[in-house]
């Protein structure tokens, strides 16, 4: 499968591959086409489609702004993400920023158009399902893409996802509500909660107490370049930032970054033996614990965010040194929680079948190496010069994967979720992002949740 553009003029070769890359990224809001109201419900199925982080716009609440979720936010504003970052003060909680709708489209330059989600869509379409919106959902409406805030915590979505499933149920007027989830990346994190433990928050979960919203039952789910037990490229960015577009392009600091909870959850969860020293001798290193983010110097405690807090100009949002601690060990300890949960049997489970597609075909970092210089700890990652040009260091930290999630990592399941595994795990050629855009990927989601449609239909 391969993205379409539109005729058009030469771009800079970064930005054209820049925008393959965030192949699950930016692009601008397509409004669900107009459709007449059926009042019976679709004998289908729904389906609902759960995107990874990034993979929906942002809108500011007061102007209506789409702050995320169109190519141009790709390049600017150079303000080192703070636009989207979210507050860790009350003190100044800064613009609320709501959920504008899952990207289907990215547009450069205003004659650059990439496909991003809306192969997914087309496919569906294609296939007779017809597109429709989980916040007001309609009958006969089938297929569905969740549109969430993806910096927050993932329970927190889970408990949306949960709300408007109860919607559609109701809308459809039916007893229980049976669906099809795919996810991708963090969606993955989202939707496995969901299924164990329904719209329950954190703590209602950890006392056994019985799912709530018991009417809606995952009869398939689909873990489409999941990283399920987490990822170190999550470290990495953490601690040095994103970028989208070389050169020109927006850049994501670690300050901004350290303000996302759901990045917390989808640090490495799946293994210990995460951190090496010099000589490529195993590190025991706590990744949820406060204190080695400090003693490592780690995100916020690193030089580069330490000289932005040292400027007058700081954000106000990040709070004192105070807010920071607490924030961190808060999003760490429910982390870890959230995780726990995941790993352990849960009541009620039902009888949802878990599919695997997954893709091994790519180098990924699976740990780091700490090294301490003059008194200061650093870290250092697979891509770095010293790690590269170090043969016995880079077979220590990298393995195979999909560039962002190691093999391991995607399979990385509960025992009680492993019972309900399909045998035949899908895998496919791709990195991480695009493997949600391969045709291998299009049919086995329809093999799994689509009959064929009857002659002449």
């Amino acid at each position: 499968m391969r993205l379409e553009t539109q005729p058009c003029r030469r771009v800079p070769t970064s930005v054209a591959l820049a925008a393959v890359v965030v192949a699950s990224l930016g692009c601008s809001q397509v409004s669900s086409p107009v459709q007449e109201t059926v009042p019976v419900a679709s004998e289908r199925r729904p389906v609902v489609f759960v995107p990874g982080v990034t993979g929906v716009g942002l809108r500011d609440e007061s102007t209506q702004e789409l702050v995320w979720g169109q190519g141009k936010n790709l390049i600017r504003p150079h303000d080192r993400g703070h636009g989207i970052a979210r507050s860790l003060t009350a003190s100044h909680p800064g613009p609320r920023l709501l959920p504008g709708g899952v990207i289907l489209e990215l547009k450069l330059f205003g004659f650059v158009r990439f496909k991003i989600y809306q192969e997914l869509v087309d496919l569906f379409q294609a296939n007779g399902y017809r597109l429709g919106d989980l916040e007001h959902p309609r009958p006969a409406d089938d297929f569905f893409l969740f549109s969430y805030d993806w910096r927050q915590d993932n329970v927190s979505s889970a408990i949306r996802l949960a709300d408007q499933l109860e919607t559609l149920r109701r809308v459809r007027g039916q007893e229980a509500l049976r669906i099809d989830l795919i996810c991708q990346s963090n969606g993955a994190h989202v939707c496995r909660y969901f299924t164990k433990y329904g719209g329950l928050n954190l703590n209602d979960a950890e006392s056994g107490d019985p799912r709530s919203h018991r009417e809606s039952t995952v009869e398939n789910l689909i873990l489409v370049g999941a990283s399920n037990g987490g990822s170190i490229r999550v470290l990495r960015e953490l601690n040095r930032g994103r970028k989208y577009v070389d050169v020109i392009g927006r850049y994501w600091s670690p300050e901004t970054l350290f303000t996302f909870a759901s990045l917390f959850q989808d640090l490495p969860i799946y293994t210990t033996d995460l951190f090496v020293d010099e000589n490529a001798q195993p590190l025991p290193v706590d990744l949820f614990d406060a204190e080695s983010w400090q003693r490592f110097q780690w995100s916020i405690y690193g030089r580069e965010a330490n000289r932005m807090l040292g400027r007058d100009d700081r954000p106000v949002w990040l709070g004192t040194p105070t807010e920071r601690r607490e924030h961190l060990v808060n999003v760490l300890d429910r982390a870890r929680r959230f995780h726990r949960l995941l790993s352990q049997k849960a009541t009620g489970f039902g009888h949802t079948q878990y599919h695997l597609i997954t893709s091994s075909g790519s180098a990924t970092s699976s740990g780091a190496v700490l090294v301490q210089e003059k008194g200061r700890w650093k870290t250092l990652f697979a891509d770095d010069k010293r790690v590269r040009r170090h043969p016995e260091l880079r077979s220590a930290v990298v393995v195979a994967g999909d560039g962002h999630a190691t093999a391991a990592s995607q399979t990385w399941l509960s025992p009680q979720e492993i019972q309900r595994l399909d045998n035949s795990v899908l895998e496919v050629e791709g990195t991480h992002r695009r493997i949600i855009l391969q045709e291998q990927t299009h049919q086995r989601i329809l093999q799994i949740i689509a009959p064929p449609l009857p002659r002449g239909s």
